[in-house]
């Protein structure tokens, strides 16, 4: 199996005035192509960080980031911006949706060349059928996320990150939207989401538990 993310031994200091904050202490960290991987722990554990590592939005401190075969360190800003976008789709939490943009402004807002039925045909593949035009205030909080999700896949991406994806909805949306993860991993998309839902950490392949900077499988 294709390793799509390989941390190794990766450190994140932090400077806080005089006093230095390890985020990550050392981590080790592979996901392999078609994996499901769920990242546990309390907050200050360094899920976040190691998440942000996985997605180019910041760099590691001492160690090496590989994605998709491409050591990150040896690309410039511009590559590393171009693999993220390109390869990466990205969940947030709070959706993170334009309010004056519509469900389909909204998925082709980050599509290399806009392209308005590949953002009807997404829209439909996370169950959004006929939505395409109503702004994120006439849409419930799980089609909020449903649409987050059709975003993070506008531009073909080899690997999502969802970032406590289902940390703003009630139960019944919760596992409406990782059942739908989970179709899409069945299509052979990589994920990783970072939770503090045990119930969605068990719609994942693999979970791994973090502590103080530290994963312990």
């Amino acid at each position: 199996m294709t390793d799509i993310v390989d941390i190794k031994d990766a450190w994140k200091t932090y400077k806080m005035g005089e006093e230095e904050i390890n985020a990550l202490q050392g981590v080790n960290f592979k996901v392999g192509e078609g994996s499901f991987m769920a990242v546990m722990g309390p907050s200050g554990s360094g899920k976040s960080t190691l998440l942000h590592l996985a997605g180019i939005l910041d760099l590691p401190t001492k160690g090496d980031v590989t994605l998709g075969g491409k050591k990150v360190s040896e690309l410039s800003g511009n590559e590393q911006a171009h693999l993220r976008r390109s390869q990466i789709g990205f969940v947030f939490q709070r959706f993170n949706l334009l309010s004056q943009l519509t469900a389909m402004e909204n998925v082709m807002l980050p599509m290399i060349k806009p392209d308005k039925e590949k953002a009807k045909e997404i829209l439909d593949r996370v169950g959004l059928e006929g939505k395409y035009h109503r702004l994120p205030s006439q849409l419930s909080g799980g089609e909020e996320q449903r649409v987050a999700i059709a975003r993070s896949l506008a531009n073909d991406p080899i690997l999502i990150l969802a970032d406590e994806p289902t940390g703003e909805l009630d139960t019944k949306n919760s596992r409406m939207i990782m059942e739908l993860l989970t179709e899409l991993n069945r299509g052979g998309m990589t994920l990783i989401i970072v939770t503090h839902d045990p119930m969605a950490a068990k719609f994942a392949q693999k979970t791994v538990q973090m502590q103080d900077g530290k994963i312990y499988e």
